[in-house]
């Protein structure tokens, strides 16, 4: 028997340690059609879709309907995921906190609960990532075929019940992480509105009102510039240069398009309207267009107006979406002198790197979590 690299001692240590398939230790249920749950806003059974799976970390607490019925239910500490579609590749497992109904893009695996802990179930799968197992030909799908035969090395129920408490443990702390990288970006939203609407004015160094903002447009500060650079052209250039694509630094290739500082936008494909702080001696690719300060304005202070505007009213076309400089250029704006607009992004910058070191402290977390899973699980 092939054994894992970290192990929790116990009085049971390494015994009764069994290789075996999950279909010997589960129940596997589908959802099923809404239609036959007589929905209803007073039922006392909660409704679960994919959607719903976004709305938290690992617990899947409430929903948008409520059944009156709980025909095709599942009990409370039911392991749920998306069983078809897109969502599959998201590895969104959830686990069940009260008797649930499920729509048929769901599947719940219910443990035997006398030998598999459903903690321990939960972190396994995360370690085994589903999508691996689903049917690609078409369109991804999971079904018990693919469930019943997964190989899972299972210790004791005492064993299992520690390291579940221990990964849980780790849960939480990117729990925490990413709470506080959400409120961290919501109050950098709350203050740069209250900065763009004036409610909030800087000082000079005499501790003096600086003059009035001035009225102007995104076009009348800033002079847009194209790039021709494309993907394919570039993957096999090394050197020490970034180049930008939709997505933030691509690559880095042995040459660069601009001297100084400027502000790149996304103006094709998902990511139309995302703005970028670009460093010195960079690219971006085709798919980007460069915005230039114009004298008298800083570059940081230009990302930061370009970060406070609602793209979504510029973006064109059915298929693909486009962003173009000539509609958003439009957009009015108040500008104020150039010392306070420093005072403002120097501020404003300061809050992107609280939300930049909170994002780091998340990824590093979730890096230490996969390495205690690859020496937890085999």
């Amino acid at each position: 028997m092939s054994m894992p690299k970290l192990r929790f001692k116990s009085s049971s240590f390494g015994k009764g340690d069994i290789d075996t398939t999950l279909g010997n230790l589960v129940i596997i249920r589908s959802g099923t059609s809404p239609s036959n749950y007589e929905l209803g806003g007073s039922g006392k059974y909660p409704f679960f879709k994919v959607e719903e799976l976004n709305n938290c970390q690992k617990y899947q607490r409430l929903s948008r309907n409520y059944s009156s019925t709980n025909k095709g239910s599942v009990p409370e500490k039911s392991i749920i995921f998306p069983k078809r579609g897109a969502a599959i590749m998201t590895n969104k497992v959830r686990i069940t906190l009260q008797e649930s109904l499920l729509d048929s893009n769901l599947m719940a695996l219910i443990p035997h609960e006398e030998k598999l802990n459903y903690e321990y179930l939960y972190q396994f799968l995360i370690k085994e990532e589903l999508h691996r197992i689903a049917d690609t030909s078409s369109i991804p799908q999971i079904n018990n075929k693919h469930i019943e035969p997964l190989k899972i090395s299972l210790p004791s129920l005492i064993e299992q019940q520690k390291i579940a408490s221990f990964l849980s443990k780790v849960d939480q702390k990117i729990s925490l992480l990413t709470k506080k990288h959400e409120l961290l970006i919501q109050y950098k939203k709350g203050v740069m509105q209250k900065i763009f609407n004036q409610e909030i004015r800087f000082k000079d160094k005499d501790g003096k009102d600086f003059p009035e903002w001035e009225p102007s447009t995104i076009d009348s500060i800033s002079t847009k510039k194209a790039s021709t650079i494309s993907a394919n052209k570039i993957e096999d250039n090394v050197g020490e240069y970034k180049i930008y694509g939709a997505s933030g630094v691509l690559k880095t290739v042995d040459f660069y398009t601009e001297e100084n500082e400027y502000v790149s936008i996304v103006k094709d494909g998902a990511g139309a309207g995302r703005a970028f702080l670009c460093e010195p001696k960079t690219s971006v690719l085709g798919t980007m267009e460069k915005i230039i300060a114009n004298d008298g304005v800083s570059t940081k202070f230009l990302y930061e107006i370009l970060n406070s505007i609602d793209f979504s009213q510029f973006i064109t076309g059915s298929t693909i979406p486009h962003v173009y400089f000539k509609d958003y250029g439009k957009s009015k704006i108040e500008l104020p002198c150039l010392d306070e607009q420093e005072k403002i992004s120097n501020f404003l910058m300061k809050i992107d790197k609280s939300i930049e070191i909170a994002k780091s402290k998340i990824e590093l977390t979730k890096q230490y979590k996969q390495g205690l899973l690859q020496q937890m699980f085999i």
